[in-house]
């Protein structure tokens, strides 16, 4: 005949699963909850790093449409010295005020090209070059800490008066003598359908004005225009 003890279990011993079995549950809860928590840690780092990035991108490009805003000043600083400077008279042997290099106020009288064999850019141009032949003009803005600096070539081969036989210049169309037809209204006298000549306009010579502009967060712009005087 059994016994009590060996019939309704020993005291303190409780009915159905081992007593380990709770706490190796509560082990696998706690490995699950820290995978979870890391999962959800390197989400929240990696969303942190992209709204970062995106700012930036957004931030350089703000700065850098303003570099360009600051470079339309250099073009049209240049073009006001060259519309006070293309009639004037000076010093050098050659007569007109634009027929000579002015080095100090970022002036040449003959064009320059990057090297094309070394496919040079622009920039390396302007750095290793340009301003090597002469001094760019400062014209930096203040309010956006922006330096906005620009050179002026004159469209020609050589220093001297343009378009003569000893310099060839790039110059822009103008009406010849006799080559419009009659009534148009480049023709000069003559009336509707007369038989007037056309006015000759003179000669324009091109200039290529070459601004670069250094910002903020090493922004960079550089801008060109070929201006017709």
């Amino acid at each position: 005949m059994l016994s009590n003890e060996f019939r309704m279990g020993r005291p303190g011993m409780s009915k159905g699963r081992a007593p380990g079995h709770r706490s190796r549950q509560r082990g696998v809860v706690l490995i699950l909850a820290l995978i979870v928590l890391v999962a959800l840690t390197l989400a929240a780092v990696a969303l942190t790093r992209s709204v970062g990035t995106s700012n930036s991108i957004a931030g350089n490009l703000a700065f850098q449409q303003a570099a360009t805003h600051s470079a339309d000043r250099g073009v049209e600083a240049a073009v006001k010295w060259l519309e006070d400077n293309v009639n004037e008279a000076t010093g050098c042997s050659s007569g007109s005020a634009v027929a000579c290099d002015q080095t100090a106020k970022g002036y040449l009288a003959a064009r320059t090209d990057p090297d094309t064999a070394s496919k040079q850019s622009w920039g390396e141009f302007w750095t290793k070059a340009l301003i090597t032949k002469a001094t760019p003009v400062d014209i930096s803005d203040a309010s956006t800490g922006n330096k906005v600096s620009y050179i002026i070539q004159r469209m020609c081969e050589t220093t001297g008066e343009a378009n003569t036989s000893a310099n060839v210049c790039a110059t822009a169309p103008r009406a010849v003598a006799g080559s419009c037809p009659g009534g148009t209204s480049c023709t000069g006298g003559g009336g509707r359908g007369g038989t007037g000549s056309n006015v000759d306009s003179p000669k324009q010579t091109y200039y290529r004005i070459t601004v670069i502009v250094n910002g903020p967060r090493n922004t960079q712009s550089m801008v060109q225009a070929m201006v017709a005087i």
